[in-house]
This record gives C-alpha cells, structure tokens and sequence, in this order.
C-alpha cells in the first residue's frame, strides 16, 4: 500500500475545489488500499471506474468554476485534463488486460494529483484572490449549511 493522506499544500483556497479533491485523493487512497485487500480482479476494475467517472466530473466541475471567473488559463487546464483521461482509459485497459499491475496505476494517479495540484491547480487559487471573482454557484450552498 502507497501512503497517501491529504496535504495543507493540496488546497488551492477554493472550497468547492479543496472539497473535491479530498474525495478524488481519498478514491485514491481507496485503491492503494485494495492491493493489501486482495479484491478480485473485476472489483478493482469497478473501483477504478469509479475513479475515472469522479475525476471526469470533478474536470467538468473545476472547468466551470474557471468558466465563472474568466481564468485565462482555462484551455491549457482542459487540455491538461483531457490527457490525464486518456492515460488514465489506457492504464485501465492495461490492467484489464494484465500488463499493467494496480500498484502502478495507484503510483500514476497520486503522482498526478500531487504534482497537478500543488503546480496547475493552486494557479487558479492564486487567480481568485488577486482577481477577488467567485464562481456563479458558490459551495457549499445555502441548504447545506443549515441557513
């Protein structure tokens, strides 16, 4: 198992951001764990799924949060995502097909979180607070913080 916890430096100061990438670290976390709990082979192909669905949602979820603000950097960041995704499909397609173990897809996706967080993603925290601009849909919303 990698040791993976959450880092002060993995927050980029937006709390819709630094909330969701809690949980994509902690579905990372999540598969690290499974190569100590020997699940089949199919159950961490669901997991991993699980993973790439969150990171597309948490992608469209960031890009709109940029959107919002006008970040100038906005088509890089998309494209940077866009090729996270494709080596993501293709290493899942490796371990599908057993040429690829777990323990280097779980090395690939905290590497990338962590050097895409703490480098690409803090640039659109250091933009809202020179920049003062929120996103349309602060979060969380009203509802949910009992107001």
């Amino acid at each position: 198992m990698i040791n993976i916890e959450w880092h002060h430096e993995y927050e980029i100061g937006n709390e819709r951001i630094d909330f969701e990438h809690r949980i994509f670290l902690g579905l990372i976390s999540d598969a690290s764990l499974a190569l100590d709990l020997n699940l089949d082979r199919q159950r961490i192909l669901q997991h991993l799924e699980e993973v790439k669905q969150y990171a597309i949602f948490h992608f469209i979820s960031e890009e709109n949060i940029m959107l919002d603000i006008d970040y100038p950097e906005l088509q890089t960041h998309q494209q940077e995502h866009q090729v996270l995704l494709a080596r993501l499909t293709d290493k899942i397609h490796q371990y599908r097909n057993e040429v690829l173990d777990l323990e280097a897809i779980v090395e690939f996706l905290f590497e990338w979180f962590a050097l895409h967080t703490t480098q690409v993603d803090t640039r659109i925290g250091h933009y809202l607070k020179s920049s003062n601009k929120t996103a349309a849909f602060p979060f969380p919303p009203q509802t949910l913080r009992g107001h």
